[in-house]
């Protein structure tokens, strides 16, 4: 799979993963639910409306650590740093009107009131600050005093988190584990990244640890295993990407950056359109 190909596979798991917070996969499944039950499969039923849209939104999951690797690359291949923050940053600030009020449009489906306060930074932030500790990763190795980037790492991820950045708390540590491991074999990436989300999701590996032995532990796991594996099965998909370009031209890197905000967009005059779920 070359450049190309995975961030076309990432920019679909992400509308995926956007899309049923409009259409919601138990609204989706329960025609086929009903059949099954009034044909006498409850029990499959339930496993289709249980268990099996968990699995299926693992689809979405996959999106964001593969966007991240794509940035981690990117600033490993630009030829101008600067320009490429601007870039990102522009289309972040671009993309957060409709960001809002997707997130409005999705309160809206639900029968909820949302309030537009209550909406984080999108995601493209968090790309920007990762690119701007990728820049002081590379600065401090020419100064020799490489031994200070965990710190500016966890200087950013604080700062992520406190300005409500979409997957501050994670996103920012998978940036900079992508960068250093980038010319190692891929079964030691394979083994680096499994402690590198489970640091990045400390939270909630935390929130399962406390509610052991309480009756919402079944819900706590089945939340973390979908956050957690979610993101490591992304780290994993990264592996399959042979080196090559592909076909990305400028063409193809504005239609990416024009997909991010457009796509959000989309979704919130259908969210907007839609009744609201009973």
């Amino acid at each position: 799979m070359n450049y190309k190909q995975l961030k076309i596979f990432a920019m679909v798991c992400m509308v995926f993963d956007h899309a049923v917070r409009i259409f919601p996969l138990h609204q989706i499944f329960a025609p086929l639910a009903d059949l099954l039950w009034s044909g006498g499969y409850g029990g499959l039923a339930d496993w289709l409306l249980e268990e099996c849209t968990l699995y299926v939104m693992y689809i979405g999951r996959l999106a964001a650590p593969i966007f991240v690797y794509c940035i981690a690359q990117g600033f490993a291949h630009t030829s101008n740093v600067r320009r490429y923050i601007g870039r990102v940053f522009l289309t972040a600030v671009i993309a957060q009107v409709p960001y809002t009020l997707f997130d409005l449009a999705e309160m809206r489906v639900l029968g909820v009131e949302g309030n537009w306060r209550e909406t984080g930074l999108n995601i493209l932030f968090t790309l920007a600050l990762a690119l701007c500790v990728l820049w002081a990763h590379e600065e401090l190795k020419r100064r020799k005093k490489l031994f200070l980037s965990p710190a500016v790492v966890a200087a950013a991820t604080w700062l992520a988190m406190a300005l409500r950045l979409e997957g501050g708390q994670g996103y920012i540590i998978l940036a900079w584990v992508y960068y250093i491991t980038r010319n190692r074999p891929r079964w030691q990436k394979a083994m680096l990244y499994l402690p590198a989300v489970l640091l990045s999701r400390r939270g909630l590996v935390r929130w399962v640890l406390e509610s052991l032995g309480t009756a919402e532990l079944t819900m706590v796991l089945r939340n973390c295993l979908l956050n957690v594996l979610g993101n490591y099965f992304g780290m994993l998909v990264t592996l399959l990407d042979n080196g090559e370009k592909g076909r990305a031209g400028r063409s193809f890197q504005g239609f990416c950056y024009a997909f991010y905000p457009g796509h959000f967009a989309l979704l919130t005059l259908i969210g907007f359109l839609r009744p609201p779920l009973l």
